[in-house]
């Protein structure tokens, strides 16, 4: 038979610290959260993440401002570290809702939550001890007592009270058709794990118990919770976030419980839960991003889970008989949060026990004991039970790679914190007046406030040094701005640190509908998209699709322009596009839904002039399905192109044979197929009027552009003696690059080129000088050309 093996974790070496300060952290609270009001901390994606090898300190603020100095603190920092666990781990838990209504008959509590027209029931059989009360309770997970021997409460006088999970959310099967999920219909299977939800509901059997307490006889101080495995985990998370629980006690946990993901992590793979297999129905989706060797980016860990119970008590469990629950992790991660209850001055709050030789959730006579040790100090009052036992380890597990912080020596001083109340985070439409507000120090004379339009505060808009109320108005703001504001506590010892930094968004409302202008191809598979500029919009977001109910997203396009340009599109493919604009307040509806085809359109179009007046046309054909294309023409003073000739098949040329000398002739090319065409290629202008006699030139030459200055485009006339690589490109002033005119192969003969004043994106450009250059071989030339809108 294995010899059993008993961890309490607790010290009587520092006994006095006991009694100085028990009074200073109370044994429970009456509010399910005294760090409502707290600064929350920043909480950065993966990638911004640092590398913590080791536990992180729970004593570090998570803002970078020290760590913790006095026992006051201990709200900052629990409230930052249920921040970070809601963040990366269990998704969103919803605070207290604002309609409830419970009712007790017959031995069962019904409480009944609204929220937003939608209900959730929990009904919970309740077990009294015979006479008048009040009575403690255990809050069974799924039982009356969790998996704990139902004589230990019930030979004490406690009374017994079951949470049934299923009535918030289905155990492993959860879906969001979930009573939970249906109050809240921000939050999903995706966003939201199951503790957080099973949490939420024992904090509302306990708002329920609140409002019966006329009938249901309840001692609303001396609150337990317990539960079993997973269940263990539930009971756990339930009361680290509920403050009203003054006695957790989360037995043989496991993985995602009572065990440090990091340590977990150290163990041969497979063997023990840890962040790569655990059940993903119980957490968010997203924690698996710090499955791996992404663990150690995780901000927190359980130890610091376990150390929110602080100063409430906590006992926990392991079992060494399964290998799977990881007892070696459950060890580190039990002495790590033994520094938090140590430098709280409450050692005898904590314990936790690692005993073998019996079944999963079977209580040995060990444990029954000690189990009855902390439910009659922390249920029943009695403060002369001695809880404050320890053993010697039994795993020979060296802590200092894992524990490399030193416990600091808290005061009972005050530390300057600031929360910020209101306006909240990116909260939309304020008046360009605004009242900002924030919580009382007692020990401020007066406080500095800081508005800027930049969250680093590198230029303050607005400040005030002279208020010593909590809260100040400012006026002038800008309208359709962002601020960012902070707080800072000064007294006669100086400057506090500091509040966290909110931010507020003035007269923004949602923005409008776009509506769609066009989408068409400029280049090979690119398109050009254009929708019309929505005025509140910071930016849009385009989505591109093979079904017109968008269930099968081919491409999308974020810009804060009204106008994208998107590549490798399919020939032939019919596509829909929608685009919807985006601010700060949020995003608005998407535009009405349009479709186009894609067919290549022609590029590099260029012109030759013959000897006898005639023009040769040259072009590259990028489709690879087009029947042939369509040749257009138009004649000055003519404003609109009509079609000259249907070329059929994959021909690049064609002859002109119909211009007049003393004319203006423009062409453009486009593709077609069946009744499917094209965008156009770019345009090229002949001036027939300067064609000499003689087919070749002698020389190289380009001439001034004409109109020049001009608007909206002009021509280019150019001459090559002999067949040449030929680039014409536009740039501005500052020698950037614009607009690539040609770039081909050309015979020798006369060309004529126009220049539209776009850029290479299809954009127009603005009024100014610009520079011409054209590059064949050894002939380098410029000219400059005035554009004027």
């Amino acid at each position: 038979m294995k010899k059993p093996i008993l961890l309490i974790s607790l010290l009587l070496t520092i006994f006095m610290c006991v009694n100085s300060f028990a009074q200073v952290m109370p044994l429970v609270y009456s509010v399910e959260n005294t760090g409502a009001n707290c600064p929350s901390p920043s909480l950065p994606s993966l990638g911004e993440l640092p590398l913590i090898q080791a536990l992180p300190d729970p004593f570090a603020f998570a803002d970078g401002r020290g760590r913790m100095a006095n026992y006051s603190d201990w709200e900052v920092r629990r409230a930052q570290i249920g921040a970070q666990i809601q963040n990366y781990e269990i998704g969103q838990r919803p605070v207290r809702p604002d309609t409830i209504t419970a009712s007790y008959s017959g031995g069962l509590l019904t409480v009944i939550v609204t929220v937003n027209g939608k209900t959730l029931t929990l009904s919970s059989q309740v077990i009294l001890p015979s006479g008048n009360g009040p009575f403690p309770v255990v809050i069974g997970m799924n039982s009356q007592s969790g998996s704990i021997p139902q004589d230990i409460f019930s030979s004490r006088n406690i009374a017994q009270i079951i949470f049934v999970q299923d009535q918030v959310t289905s155990y492993e099967t959860p879906s969001n058709t979930d009573p939970f999920f249906q109050l809240y219909p921000n939050l999903n299977v995706t966003n939201t794990g199951q503790y957080s939800a099973w949490s939420w509901g024992v904090s509302r059997i306990i708002d329920g118990l609140e409002l019966v307490q006329n009938v249901l006889p309840i001692d609303l101080k001396h609150i337990c919770v317990t539960g079993c495995s997973y269940a263990g985990k539930m009971a756990l998370f339930a009361g680290a976030f509920d403050e009203r629980v003054a006695l957790t006690i989360a037995q043989e946990s496991g993985g995602g419980g009572a065990t440090s993901w990091r340590y977990s992590h150290s163990l041969p793979a497979g063997t023990v839960e840890d962040i790569d297999n655990t059940n993903y129905s119980w957490f968010m989706k997203s924690m698996s991003q710090f499955s791996g060797n992404k663990v150690s980016y995780l901000p927190e860990d359980h130890h610091e889970l376990m150390a929110m119970c602080a100063p409430r008590a906590l006992y926990i469990t392991a079992n060494p008989e399964y290998v799977w629950l990881s007892s070696q992790s459950s060890y580190v991660c039990s002495e790590a949060c033994k520094t938090v209850y140590t430098a709280l001055g409450i050692p005898d709050r904590f314990g936790y026990s690692i005993v073998g030789n019996h079944l999963h959730c079977e209580v040995p006579d060990s444990q029954t004991a000690e189990i009855g040790a902390f439910v009659d100090k922390f249920m029943l009052g009695k403060d002369t039970v001695n809880t404050a036992n320890i053993a010697d380890p039994y795993f020979s597990i060296p802590l200092s790679p894992w524990i490399t912080w030193t416990n600091p020596t808290l005061l009972n001083d005050t530390t300057y914190f600031t929360s910020l109340v209101y306006p909240p985070n990116d909260q939309p439409g304020l008046d360009t007046s605004i009242t900002l507000k924030w919580n009382k120090v007692s020990e401020a004379q007066k406080y500095l406030i800081q508005l800027s339009t930049d969250a680093a505060f590198t230029s303050v808009f607005k400040s005030d040094s002279t208020t010593t109320d909590t809260l100040i108005t400012f006026t002038g703001l800008q309208k359709n701005q962002e601020y960012y504001w902070r707080v800072q506590v000064r007294s006669s010892a100086g400057p506090g640190p500091w509040s966290n930094i909110s931010s507020f968004v003035t007269t923004l409302l949602l923005p409008d509908k776009p509506r769609l202008v066009s989408a068409v191809s400029n280049q090979i598979g690119n398109v050009t998209f254009t929708w019309n500029t929505v005025s509140t919009a910071t930016r849009y977001l385009g989505q591109v699709a093979y079904d017109q109910a968008f269930t099968n997203v081919f491409r999308l396009f974020a810009t804060s322009d009204s106008v994208d340009i998107i590549s490798w599109f399919t020939e032939g493919q019919l596509y829909y596009w929608r685009v919807q604009a985006i601010n700060l307040s949020g995003s608005g509806a998407f535009s009405a839904i349009a479709n186009f085809t894609l067919l290549y359109a022609p590029t590099s179009l260029a012109l030759q002039l013959n000897a006898s007046d005639q023009i040769t046309l040259t072009w590259t054909n990028n489709s690879t399905i087009a029947d042939g294309n369509l040749i257009e023409r138009m004649q000055s003073p003519q404003t609109s192109f009509s079609l000259l000739d249907t070329l059929k098949g994959s021909g690049n040329s064609y002859v002109d044979k119909q211009v007049e000398t003393g004319q203006i002739y423009t062409y453009r090319v486009r593709a077609y197929k069946d009744s499917l065409e094209s965008n156009y290629s770019n345009q090229v202008s002949s001036n027939v009027t300067g064609v000499k006699e003689g087919s070749i030139p002698k020389e190289y030459s380009i001439s001034q552009n004409y109109p020049n200055p001009f608007n909206p485009s002009t021509v280019i006339n150019y001459a090559l003696p002999k067949s040449s690589l030929i680039t014409i490109k536009i740039y501005n002033i500052l020698g950037q690059e614009v607009k690539t005119l040609i770039n081909s192969q050309l015979q020798a003969g006369y060309y004529t080129t126009q220049w539209n004043g776009d850029n290479n994106s299809g954009k127009t450009v603005s009024s100014g000088m610009y520079i011409c250059r054209v590059d064949a071989g050894q002939y380098i030339k410029t000219i400059k050309m005035m554009l004027l809108k």
